[in-house]
């Protein structure tokens, strides 16, 4: 009874200390860090699927991870499923209004211009370069050239040094094309053909540069700069094709119209799915009076696309 009664009295052993655990939102933090990391590397592997799933367990360890967001929609995006795309950009411009690049990722274009505007009324700071970057997108899709150059120009205006200055230049470039502003264009062009922005490549600016310099009648410039793509891309289709059509409309000469053809014929060489280098080609045979040759460039031209009225009619 004695002992049962000291057994009693006996007070317990003190609980072992809890586990020492970071708090819960930096664990969630980490998982971000990581699935982000894991979806980037996924992406550079070129496999999409991993990288969504990557993603989405970025978003579950952080449904606000903007980054997270804009990842996913960008791949929605590449699939063309537009509809789940926008939900990933509308709630990015929800958590921060002032997300430029979010914006211009908005396919929704009369909304989202609603939306630019109301922006700008209430966004504390209006010299931020990333949203007028946006803005400058918005109506670059939207067809409002004037706008656009407006606002791409207000970025530059106030940061010279914008992360995302030679991809301005290259749409600025694109803008003054449409606009038939060709010296505009081309100072735009030269000014970035050295360190274009990715993923374009020197062939590609100089492609444009040859391409303004052909609608300023400008052949023997633009001969040069088609010339330049060549000598680093020996089979580009589509400079071939420009190529021939140049020597086809420079000169009536036997001799000019024959190249016009060897460029052509390369063209088509190097890709035979291009309805509009069959039927140019059917045109430059047509000129030198090889019409059996002719009529079979067009029918591959019709077969290729046969919805284009000027290639039935050509038969």
């Amino acid at each position: 009874m004695m002992q049962m009664q000291q057994h009693q009295g006996q007070v317990p052993p003190p609980p072992p200390p809890p586990p020492q655990f970071a708090p819960s939102h930096q664990i969630a933090a980490m998982n971000e860090a990581v699935w982000l990391q894991i979806g980037s590397y996924s992406e550079v592997l070129r496999n999409p699927d991993e990288a969504m799933h990557a993603y989405e367990r970025a978003l579950q360890a952080n449904p606000n991870s903007t980054q997270a967001m804009n990842a996913i929609g960008l791949l929605y995006k590449t699939r063309e499923a537009f509809e789940k795309a926008l939900e990933f950009f509308r709630a990015i411009v929800q958590l921060e209004p002032n997300n430029g690049e979010a914006w211009g990722n908005l396919e929704n274009l009369q909304k989202a211009y609603d939306a630019y505007q109301q922006a700008l009324v209430n966004l504390r700071d209006p010299k931020d370069p990333m949203l007028w970057y946006g803005i400058g997108i918005l109506y670059d899709r939207y067809g409002s050239y004037d706008y656009a150059e407006e606002a791409f120009s207000q970025v530059m205006n106030i940061q010279p040094d914008f992360e995302k200055a030679n991809e301005i230049y290259f749409r600025l470039g694109i803008i003054y094309k449409q606009q038939n502003k060709w010296v505009q264009s081309l100072e735009c062009f030269k000014y970035i053909v050295n360190s274009p922005p990715g993923p374009l490549t020197q062939e590609d600016i100089w492609f444009q540069i040859g391409h303004v310099h052909e609608q300023q009648k400008d052949f023997d410039s633009a001969k040069a700069a088609y010339q330049r793509v060549l000598d680093h891309s020996p089979n580009h289709a589509k400079v071939l094709q420009q190529l021939g059509w140049l020597h086809h409309q420079q000169s009536n000469t036997y001799e000019s119209q024959d190249r016009a053809i060897q460029y052509l014929e390369k063209s088509v060489g190097a890709d035979n799915q291009d309805a509009q280098s069959w039927y140019l080609l059917g045109r430059c045979y047509m000129s030198q009076q090889k019409y059996p040759k002719a009529y079979e460039a067009y029918q591959q031209a019709v077969y290729r696309d046969g919805k284009n009225p000027t290639f039935w009619c050509s038969i």
